[in-house]
């Protein structure tokens, strides 16, 4: 290929550096050369383009020069050896490589002479072309083993100089005694390059960002720690709080929890939930706490607090009180306050008015609010529980009503809701029917045909659905006229919604507080049928289905009570 950059050159002086670099030693050392083989002589005349050897075309300008010879190539700098080994005899192919340079420069000085038409620029080709083919013929006969490649050897006679690439930019010559020029980057490389370098600056910065925010974040959560122990201390110790004085009302039966809740509710303590802990871990709790009003405040610490709710043992003593089955609420009020428990007026006031939190209380006063005028003498008549009780004597009105109710919400269990469901009565009906069966029969065995009477009036008209129950007359006399047997006019004369007499169906509320067999039986009559009964002298009663064997039965009752006072 014709290179026009040659000819801003001097071709001399760059033959003058081939040869020096030649003789200083290749970098890579040749392939050797068969000394027998004689070189093809150069042609008699030089022509504008000799012609090539048979073994190798001559290379086309077009396509790729001839790397051996271009002076424009750099040669490739061969890494540093940490040790210089010495200098090695030089081999024949060399020598032939040597020889040709000597032969190409005796040529150009002879160019330079008058020649026969020849132009010094075609002088110069056709001598770089013999000599490009004198080195390949030597390389064949030094490696006979090979294939006779013509690739091969241009690569074996290109390894000294690379070639550039097709199309690509021929580099600059490097200046004599300076390093070669570093090797440009490509875009793309250089762009990878930049984006790696961006990524690690965005990195360190985030990794800043997060390290800020985590020291910020422990700064904040350990002040906030530090705040709250402030706090805390302060609500536990009362340290500087309040001296202003709050009354708040305990409920009967309230729990350490119940208690926690008052106290922060009444802003008497900040923090219930730890007031509950404190309490725990001094063990400074107790099985059950007083009920009623305290007058508290906010500078008393969590000890003195639970003190204040604490029965104390040095002034109690514990009483054991037995409220015997069919006793009404009278009767269960003198019977506390005569072992000296609260006063007849706080215990009307709690049965009357206390919030009890009980299923049964809560469809009770339903009950209550839909009917005002109903005419109940007591609200929770028939839900004293009887039965055998231990009590501190400093115990509150709230606490021994409180006592008996859950018994009585131990005792009426689901299964006896849903029972009183099967036969068409609320919870209280249920109770309400038991009382009368707990007054009208005296013996347990007498409860079921008891019930079943009661069920049998109720269910039909045979009475006109009246009960015509002695005892629930009998609820709203003085004490003084209450008898065993009662005339009309005394039925007449308590003309109210307890007389069973005068008004059908179930009396306005239960006459007293029956006991668990009774409200058993009210549940699971007997089935007879049975519409009357009577008590004889000794307390049993005798059944009949008619008013005719029930008017028998009286009179038999009659003649036995005659003939004992006569006995008398």
């Amino acid at each position: 290929m014709d290179n026009n950059n040659n000819k801003s050159k001097n071709p001399l002086e760059e033959l003058k550096q081939i040869n020096a670099r030649v003789n200083g030693g290749a970098q890579r050392p040749a392939p050797a050369v068969n000394p027998n083989a004689a070189p093809k002589p150069a042609p008699a005349q030089p022509q504008a383009k000799p012609a090539q050897p048979a073994q190798r075309p001559a290379p086309q300008p077009a396509q790729r020069p001839a790397p051996a010879v271009n002076p424009n190539a750099a040669a490739k700098p061969a890494p540093a050896p940490k040790a210089q080994p010495a200098p090695a005899p030089a081999k024949p192919e060399q020598n032939e490589i040597a020889n040709g340079a000597e032969d190409l420069l005796a040529a150009l000085k002879k160019s330079e002479e008058p020649s026969d038409g020849m132009s010094r620029a075609e002088k110069v080709r056709a001598a770089r072309e013999a000599n490009a083919a004198r080195n390949a013929q030597a390389q064949q006969a030094a490696a006979p083993a090979q294939p006779a490649d013509a690739s091969l050897d241009r690569t074996r006679v290109s390894s000294a100089v690379p070639a550039p690439a097709k199309n690509s930019p021929v580099p600059e010559k490097p200046t004599s005694g300076s390093a070669p020029a570093p090797k440009k980057k490509p875009a793309k490389k250089q762009e990878e390059d930049k984006d790696e370098g961006d990524n690690i600056g965005r990195g360190i910065i985030t990794s800043s960002v997060k390290a800020i925010i985590y020291i910020v974040g422990v700064l904040i959560i350990s002040g906030c720690l530090s705040l709250f122990a402030i706090f805390v201390g302060n609500d536990v110790f009362a340290f500087v709080k309040s001296t202003e004085e709050i009354t708040v009302n305990i409920p009967a039966g309230s729990d350490l929890s119940d208690i926690a809740k008052i106290l922060g509710d009444n802003d008497v303590i900040g923090f219930p939930s730890m007031f509950k802990l404190y309490i725990n871990l001094r063990k400074k709790g107790a099985d059950e706490y007083l009920s009623g009003d305290f007058t508290v405040s906010p500078n008393m610490p969590y000890d003195s607090l639970i003190a204040t709710f604490k029965p104390s043992a040095s002034r109690r003593t514990e009483l054991t009180i037995t409220i015997i089955e069919g006793m009404d609420v009278d009767e269960i009020i003198d019977l506390f306050v005569e072992n000296g428990i609260g006063t007849r007026e706080g215990f009307v006031d709690v049965i009357q008015n206390y919030d009890f939190d009980f299923w049964f209380v809560d469809e009770l006063d339903t009950w209550l609010a839909n009917n005002p005028d109903s005419g109940r003498t007591y609200r929770l008549e028939g839900y004293l529980f009887p039965d055998t009780y231990n009590f501190y004597s400093n115990a509150s009105v709230a606490d021994v009503i409180y006592k008996l109710l859950v018994n009585v919400d131990a005792k009426f269990d689901e299964d006896k809701r849903t029972r009183a469901a099967e036969l068409g009565y609320s919870c209280d009906e249920i109770v309400n029917l038991a009382s009368i069966i707990q007054k009208e029969a005296k013996f347990i065995s007498d409860y079921a045909n008891v019930s079943s009477v009661f069920h049998n009036r109720l269910n039909n008209n045979v009475t006109g659905h009246k009960l015509e129950s002695n005892a629930t007359v009998q609820y709203t006399m003085p004490d003084e006229e209450v008898r065993l047997e009662l005339t009309y006019a005394e039925i007449d004369k308590y003309d109210n919604a307890y007389n069973t007499y005068l008004y059908a169906g179930l009396p306005v509320g239960p006459i007293s507080n029956p006991s668990l067999n009774a409200i058993n039986m009210a549940l699971y009559p007997a089935e007879t049928d049975y519409y009357y009964f009577v008590s004889d002298a000794s307390g049993a009663n005798l059944y009949a289905k008619t008013s005719a064997e029930h008017d028998k039965n009286c009179d038999k009752v009659a003649a036995e009570a005659a003939a004992a006072a006569d006995e008398e």
